[in-house]
């Protein structure tokens, strides 16, 4: 009686899960609507539908390893954290201020790191993928009380690096309710595969 009982609750637990996965799941056939007077909320939405083409119409790998990096330089920051404050709880302070100082500094200078990193080097990558040996990077900014969207391209195909950047106002893919046009994305995302991964001429 205990295990048929175990057994059921296990059943309804499982159907628990999967009905609010279901609840949450993105439909990927619905348009994406964003606030358009929020310029995160449109970066995010252009970003992801650009993401969304590259990765499944022009069949590029995706690859994470900028994002990577940034969660392993935050998973560092959260262990010197984490180690400063079990040692404070079994060793209180005076006795764990040299462990203290040495946990605090390590931590604001790796966060120090993070921001170096994402100011210098991620610099609003949204997209990092691979295709046939090529490899291809994307990035988007849009400055602040702006509403001009800049997308920078670059790629490294047989040795040749090749780079494209342009501005545009975002009401080229967004309409007046904020929907992001897939046609006219996609219409954009058929040029910058052409002009980033495009053979070499022999």
């Amino acid at each position: 009686a205990v295990e048929s009982t175990q057994s059921t609750g296990k059943q309804i637990n499982l159907r628990m899960v999967k009905q609010i996965v279901e609840k949450w799941k993105v439909d990927e056939s619905k348009p994406v609507i964003v606030e358009k007077y929020d310029k995160v909320a449109v970066k995010n939405g252009i970003d992801d539908l650009f993401r969304k083409i590259f990765s499944s119409k022009h069949e590029i790998t995706e690859t994470f390893r900028t994002r990577d990096t940034r969660l392993l330089i935050c998973f560092v920051a959260v262990v010197f954290s984490g180690v400063g404050c079990l040692y404070d709880f079994l060793h209180p302070f005076p006795e764990s201020k040299y462990v203290l100082g040495v946990c605090s500094f390590s931590y604001f200078s790796i966060v120090g790191l993070l921001y170096i990193w994402e100011w210098f080097v991620e610099k609003g990558t949204f997209f990092e993928g691979v295709k046939s040996g090529s490899t291809i990077r994307l990035s988007s900014y849009i400055p602040r009380f702006s509403g001009q969207y800049t997308f920078t391209g670059e790629s490294l195909v047989e040795g040749e690096k090749r780079e494209i950047k342009f501005t545009k106002c975002i009401s080229t893919w967004l309409d007046d309710k904020g929907t992001v046009l897939p046609d006219k994305v996609e219409a954009e995302s058929e040029a910058i595969f052409k002009e980033l991964l495009k053979p070499k001429k022999q």
